[in-house]
């Protein structure tokens, strides 16, 4: 009897590993593939937050990209205003200088014309003088400054001046020359009339010795300038 209960109770035994492996087999299957899953959920989620900060990264970038493009066409503008704007100020510029020059030069030009009508004019008044010149006869042509210096300075020197007065006044050829010479012949005849004046009132008014002094004194005068 004890024979029989110990064979019925080995089976069991034998039976009770047998599920407690297969039990524990189950077990493990099930951990692992928690685990397994946990981990491709974690790897999940890794990516997912890669992606996440990829795209935010890509997104980024595409809007500093954008911010720098429309930056770059902003400076782009702004460089072309300014360059448009200088272009119009040396155009202005250019024409501002053109203008003034074009003045200058129409003011030379009315200066050059007017300089031109001018001596034209002396020009013309010259020849119409010298052609009133041609058109008087010889002995009424005008006579010259300088003609008329020389013939003053001749007529300075002394006695030789009083002789050439003379005979230009007398027998000179143009009019214009013997009634200068008459003038000068008048100063000298007044001269000597004066002179003949003051030596009649010396000689009649002054004392004898006081007479003498001046005569004395007039003939040495007279005397060095004929000398001379």
């Amino acid at each position: 009897m004890a024979d029989d209960l110990k064979d019925k109770m080995e089976p069991e035994i034998s039976v009770e590993p047998e599920a407690a492996k297969e039990v524990k087999e189950t077990k493990d299957v099930k951990e692992t593939a928690a685990v397994e899953k946990v981990k491709e959920k974690t790897k999940e989620v890794k990516e997912a937050k890669e992606t996440k900060a990829e795209a935010a990264v890509a997104a980024t970038t595409a809007a500093a990209t954008a911010e720098a493009a429309k930056q770059a066409s902003k400076d782009a503008d702004a460089a072309a205003k300014a360059a448009k704007k200088a272009e119009e100020q040396a155009a202005k510029e250019a024409a501002k200088k053109q203008a003034a020059l074009e003045k200058e030069q129409e003011k030379a030009n009315a200066a050059k014309a007017k300089a031109d009508a001018k001596l034209e004019k002396k020009r013309q008044k010259k020849a119409a003088q010298q052609a009133l010149v041609d058109a008087c006869p010889p002995q009424y042509r005008p006579v010259s400054t300088s003609k008329y210096f020389w013939l003053a300075f001749l007529s300075a020197i002394p006695f030789l001046g009083f002789i050439i007065t003379l005979l230009l006044s007398i027998a000179g050829r143009n009019r214009n020359v013997k009634n200068f010479e008459r003038a000068i012949l008048a100063y000298y005849i007044i001269g000597f009339v004066i002179c003949l004046i003051a030596i009649i009132v010396i000689g009649v008014a002054l004392p004898s010795d006081i007479r003498e002094n001046i005569l004395l004194s007039l003939g040495k005068i007279v005397g060095s300038v004929s000398i001379g």
